[in-house]
């Protein structure tokens, strides 16, 4: 999206090309969409084609066989017994049915069924046997097996004898491998409890025996689980029931030692209890006199405090402190004094209460500590008591137990049953032609279609109208057709310089545009780059320039990205369409990396020396063509004189080259430079500073993005931008199927 804005904000402040339209993403989809329809007919041929050889396929490969037992757990509860105590079904849920699916899938059941029938020594499951399978993993593991023996020299090479152990491991491992790829088990329904076995074989006989032999050791190996579920329980039993007699015998000697140790008799714990609740009681009276008597030793205390000795005395007689007397105010003196002897005896008996308090309270602590003691005592002998009971009973309940089991052995049941064997099919399974092709014309399809749509997302080329001018941000000009019947460049020096008439068409179209402006550009007051002003406003000589030619003179460079692009025969066409037109028309072989007029050159290295200084001399070496108006001056030599051609590269940069080109404009009134791809060479963006127009051209559904987009960076750093973009050899057969109606 930034690229995209940035190319189009360029192309509204240059003033050049269009503007790019339309949301990238919808595009990309409708690109992606024509892109599956130009190959949807071939995509559906060779799916078609995929399937047919598929179906063939199917008469070459082995034929297989396919047979199935059921097995269904019994789910019916039934009536426990006195010889079978468990049940022999139990109502399932789907963990257990998954669970035994399981189990019916396990790499233990299936060995042991390769042991019982011997497999290992079966070709078709241990892997030895040759055959044909349309499996994609029977195909890729025998395209391994046959790189592998490839490098090694031997499909089987003999163990060694420390590794003859490990060689039948691994022939084992295969076997049961192979068992398991050969057979399916699933469930038929989402909550039964009945498993379908089938097992597939190139022969029916053995398929039908595989497949009651898994079933079989399916029942065996639930018998077996259970029995050893049995014995483990009476293993257990018996340890448990041995662990509990010597703890009976422990707890018997414990209780008996206990029962010995008794503190106290049932008389001396009642008279301890007696003698608690009469000391508490004491106790209470003692701590509520003592508190009487402090309040009121307190209050009077307070009183005389505060100077209410009356107060205090007459209080001290309310509350018996001391004896009522006379209540004269000359007598308060004697009566404070006798109430300092009350405050006195009341402080000593506050003493003997808390005496006889602390004394009480030894007494009821000591008691109470006898009878924690009887209680913790009894507790213990009754926890004793209560193991011996639970102990007992668990002890005769495993006993019973174990005498019931010890004879159930002989009368386990499986808890399954195989409710329908297999048998021997008559038609055989595999290989499935109809599914084969089906499956075949859909994968090539799918494929073709990915393929397509992975295809169009990675592509890098030029193919569009929108994708012409959002790389480049120049408006599409015109386009070039691609003539595949017969060569264009060759057969118009042996037609009297005639082109294809379709291809003439296209030529006058691009002549006739606005950007090539063959005609306004006559008209202009000075060349569009300064370069070239600064050419054609000096003579030969380096003085000012009387005038160039009556008409003028429009000199343009035909550019390309890299090699192949269709410019020579582009600026050919456009040669012979000026020529027609009445235009005097030169076209100048610059291209020194891919010149397509070497065998017409004739120039020396010597010279292009003497052009510095008699830049006339090189008129001598035009060649004219049947095409009355248009020559050619072709100044690139062999490829392989690699002195010729830096004598070239330096003769297009020197002022010689300019002089050259000043020359020419008084004779001719086109000029068409043929400059080497911008990619390859740096001559070419000099040649296009000195040109009134720079022709683009790219090749359709060829060029690259990264190419185009290199090129247009090296024109914009030596200040050139194109004025016209050409798509060069369009195959006017296909670019309909682009969605672009302006290539059509």
């Amino acid at each position: 999206m930034t690229d995209q804005y940035r190319r189009g904000l360029d192309v509204e402040l240059s003033g050049l090309g269009t503007s790019p339209t339309g949301d990238p993403e919808l595009r990309v989809l409708s690109n992606i969409a024509w892109a599956i329809r130009r190959s949807f007919l071939w995509v559906v041929f060779f799916s078609f084609a995929g399937a047919v050889l598929a179906y063939l396929l199917t008469y070459a490969a082995d034929k297989k066989y396919t047979s199935s037992a059921k097995v269904m757990i019994e789910t019916r509860v039934q009536t426990q017994t006195e010889f079978t105590p468990q049940v022999s079904g139990l109502p399932l849920s789907l963990t257990s049915l998954e669970s035994e699916l399981e189990l019916l899938r396990s790499t233990d059941l299936i060995e042991n069924v390769v042991d019982r029938l011997e497999l290992t020594s079966d070709p078709e499951f241990s892997g030895e046997e040759p055959g044909f399978s349309l499996s994609p993993i029977a195909l890729l593991r025998s395209l391994v097996k046959g790189t592998v023996s490839l490098f090694t020299g031997s499909d089987n090479p003999e163990p060694t004898a420390s590794g003859a152990q490990s060689e039948e491991d691994l022939l084992r491992e295969m076997t049961i491998e192979n068992l398991l790829k050969s057979s399916s088990i699933e469930q038929i329904g989402e909550t039964s409890a009945v498993y379908q076995i089938q097992v597939t074989s190139q022969s029916p006989y053995k398929a039908a025996n595989v497949a009651n032999s898994l079933a079989s050791e399916y029942l065996s190996v639930l018998t077996k689980m259970k029995r050893d579920d049995l014995i483990q329980s009476q293993e257990w039993l018996a340890t448990r029931i041995g662990q509990i007699r010597e703890d009976l015998n422990q707890l018997s000697s414990d209780l008996e030692a206990h029962s010995i140790e008794t503190p106290y008799t049932p008389d001396e714990y009642a008279t301890i209890k007696a003698q608690r609740i009469k000391a508490e009681k004491r106790a209470k009276l003692v701590a509520d006199d003592l508190v009487v008597i402090e309040d009121d030793l307190a209050a009077v205390r307070k009183l005389r405090e505060n100077g209410k000795g009356q107060d205090a005395v007459l209080l001290a007689q309310q509350v018996g402190m001391m004896p009522e007397g006379s209540s004269a105010q000359s007598d308060l003196q004697s009566e404070l004094e006798t109430l300092d002897a009350a405050q006195m005896a009341a402080e000593q008996k506050i003493e003997v209460l808390k005496g006889q308090l602390r004394s009480l309270n030894l007494t009821i602590n000591t008691l109470r500590e006898q009878q924690v003691q009887q209680v913790q005592h009894d507790s213990v002998t009754k926890r004793i008591e209560n193991e011996i009971l639970v102990a007992e009973e668990i002890y005769r309940d495993f006993v019973s137990q174990l005498g019931r089991r010890t004879e159930q052995g002989n009368y386990l049941d499986a808890g399954a049953h195989i409710i329908e064997t297999a048998r021997v099919s008559v038609d055989p399974s595999e290989p499935k032609r109809s599914q084969t092709a089906i499956v075949a014309l859909f994968l090539v399809f799918f494929s073709g279609m990915a393929w397509c749509v992975i295809r169009e997302l990675i592509q890098n080329r030029l193919r569009t109208t929108f994708e012409y001018e959002s790389t480049t941000g120049t408006k599409l000009t015109a386009i070039i057709p691609e003539i595949k019947n017969d060569q264009p460049f060759e057969t118009f020096f042996t037609n009297d310089g005639k082109f294809d008439h379709e291809l003439s068409h296209f030529g006058r179209k691009l002549l006739a545009s606005s950007d090539i402006g063959l005609r306004t550009l006559r008209n202009d007051v000075s060349p569009a780059a300064p370069q070239a002003l600064e050419f054609f406003s000096k003579s030969l000589d380096g003085k000012p320039a009387q005038r160039l030619s009556e008409e003028g003179c429009i000199i343009f460079s035909g550019a390309s990205s890299v090699p192949d692009e269709g410019k020579t025969l582009s600026l050919l066409l456009i040669g012979s369409g000026c020529a027609q037109a009445g235009y005097r028309t030169l076209i100048i072989d610059c291209d020194t990396v891919t010149s397509t007029y070497r065998d017409l050159s004739q120039i020396t290295s010597k010279d292009l020396k003497d052009a510095e200084n008699q830049p006339k001399f090189i008129q001598d070496f035009i060649v004219g063509t049947p095409q009355e108006g248009l020559d050619i001056l072709p100044l690139i030599g062999s490829q392989d004189d690699a002195a010729r051609i830096k004598a070239v590269e330096d003769f297009f940069c020197s002022p010689a080259f300019l002089n050259l080109l000043y020359v020419l404009s008084n004779s001719y009134e086109v000029i068409l430079l043929d400059t080497p791809p911008l990619l390859r060479s740096v001559e070419s963006a000099y040649l296009s500073q000195i040109s009134q127009r720079v022709i683009l051209f790219a090749r359709w559904n060829s060029t690259e993005k990264n190419s185009v987009l290199q090129a247009m960076r090296e024109l914009e750093n030596a200040g050139v931008k194109p004025s016209a973009l050409v798509a060069t050899r369009v195959d006017m057969n296909h670019v309909r199927h682009y969605s672009d109606p302006i290539l059509r």
